[in-house]
């Protein structure tokens, strides 16, 4: 969930005509201070840079997680891209992802910890504009006096399909800068896929001086500034984005371990439609007025196939990637060894779970203080929360033969009596999707609603797991039934 806040920090310091620039801005989240973003631009020749950095900490309960992402997009003056390099940092080793445009085909390349893979995908069939294009069509459509300016980009966090983005003129005012008052014109931003409001404040010149993004969880500021106040710190708290984002039923789901089915009712606060998805442990049972109707079932992947609709896989569920990294020969040894004890004749499913035991067992670290780290990392370095759980189990599937993917929702948290944004595995054996929890002493339980999957392959960014970001803060849930 932080990796999608750089989303915002992307929009809210990339952006001008083409003209050099350096410019600093201040970040906050609900009011509380949460960080800088520094954006420049130069230009050699025919050659434009745009280079962008964006820096949060957040506390996740007790413990708090900086996150530092880079984005630096080269392209032509005429707006033909070059390239596109992409860094984050999110307290493990940082992750460095390189798009290199050419005729007909994107080198995708990512590094991380001395491991580097190299992928090629087609160009878009869309026309889309890098970010510097973008705001010259738009200082291209104002002068021509336009409100209204439709266009297709790419976002390193949502991959290489390109995203449709509308911005319409609201108004007009006055923004009060380090040096004076500046005279602004105020444009809603809307980003396809994205449940969120976005608003930015535009010098004459078509520079960003603030922008604001309104979710469930809170607002997120950006404010133009100078270096030494973007820069200056804070002694206070950072802001907190794990217990606030609790979701409190309307009673108990007791002993999670022991749930082997359960019925959950979920609505959302602000009346929008619910989709969730039907697989795995989880089965959609009834939906209308009153909400959507879950059936979560311990052992759903026991049901004799025939009796639930044949599932499928996409092939990137067995191939490896930065952040499922199955060929890292740790990576390897670790899955080999994982199954070493199980006889020659042993299912896919033993193999499976044994699997899942041993990322439980080889995980010592469990803590909060990385925000999402590669398999290769976390075989490696043994700390994580529940993603690294997640993201390690489906890379030591893959190793053996089994396809993965991650899955994304809520958890219920013993002790706590509430629902927790959480992370596990999907593995696809026998036809169906069968749910993995590597962070419980038992394979899964009823406690769990699914949101979202992903395949986190590469050049696909966080794509898939959108439908997240217009949930949290944002979910009631009544638990109707508990069976044990």
């Amino acid at each position: 969930m932080i990796r999608l806040l750089t989303i915002f920090a992307l929009l809210a310091c990339c952006g001008g005509a083409s003209a050099e620039y350096d410019s600093w801005y201040e970040l906050q989240l609900g009011g509380v201070r949460a960080g800088w973003a520094h954006g420049t631009e130069s230009v050699d020749g025919d050659v434009r840079t745009v280079s962008s950095t964006e820096s949060m900490r957040i506390a996740r309960g007790s413990s708090e997680v900086s996150v530092t992402a880079t984005t630096v997009w080269i392209d032509h003056l005429d707006g033909s891209p070059v390239s596109m390099r992409w860094t984050q940092d999110m307290g493990g080793a940082p992750v460095q992802t390189t798009w290199s445009f050419e005729s007909t085909e994107i080198a995708v390349t990512v590094e991380q910890g001395g491991h580097t893979s190299t992928t090629r995908q087609p160009t878009p069939a869309v026309a889309w504009l890098t970010p510097a294009a973008a705001i010259d069509l738009l200082v291209k459509k104002v002068a021509a006096g336009s409100d209204e300016v439709t266009f297709y980009t790419l976002m390193p966090d949502l991959g290489l399909t390109p995203v449709k983005q509308t911005m319409r003129r609201t108004g007009q005012g006055t923004f009060a800068a380090v040096d004076g008052d500046i005279a602004v014109s105020k444009w809603s931003v809307a980003i396809e896929g994205l449940p969120v409001e976005l608003e930015t404040w535009f010098s004459p010149e078509l520079h960003p001086v603030k922008t604001i993004m309104t979710a469930s969880f809170g607002e997120l500021e950006s404010t133009l500034t100078d270096r030494a106040t973007a820069m200056g710190g804070s002694d206070g708290p950072a802001p907190e984005l794990f217990v606030s984002l609790f979701v409190k039923p309307t009673r108990s789901l007791g002993r999670q371990v022991d749930a082997r089915r359960a019925f959950l009712r979920l609505t959302t606060k602000d009346g929008s439609p619910l989709t969730l998805p039907s697989s795995g442990a989880q089965t959609i049972a009834g939906e209308g007025d009153a909400g959507l109707l879950l059936l979560v079932e311990r052992e759903a992947s026991m049901i004799p196939q025939g009796s639930r609709s044949t599932a499928s896989f996409d092939p990137a569920c067995i191939e490896s990637s930065a952040m499922i990294n199955s060929s890292d020969a740790e990576v390897e040894s670790f899955a080999t060894s994982a199954i070493s004890r199980l006889p020659a004749n042993a299912s896919a499913r033993d193999k499976a779970e044994a699997t899942r035991r041993a990322v439980r067992t080889w995980i010592t670290g469990k803590g909060l203080e990385t925000a999402f780290a590669s398999a290769s990392e976390t075989v490696r370095n043994r700390v994580g929360d529940c993603s690294e759980h997640g993201v390690l189990l489906a890379a030591a599937l893959r190793a053996i033969g089994i396809p993965s993917r991650v899955a994304s929702g809520l958890v219920w948290m013993d002790g706590l009596d509430a629902f927790g944004w959480h992370m596990w595995t999907q593995a696809f054996i026998d036809g169906e999707w069968v749910d993995l929890d590597a962070t419980l002493p038992v394979p899964f339980s009823a406690g769990h609603v699914l949101v979202a999957t992903s395949t986190l392959k590469d050049g696909d960014g966080q794509r898939q797991l959108m439908a997240m970001l217009g949930l949290l803060g944002n979910l009631d849930i009544e638990i109707v039934r508990v069976d044990r």
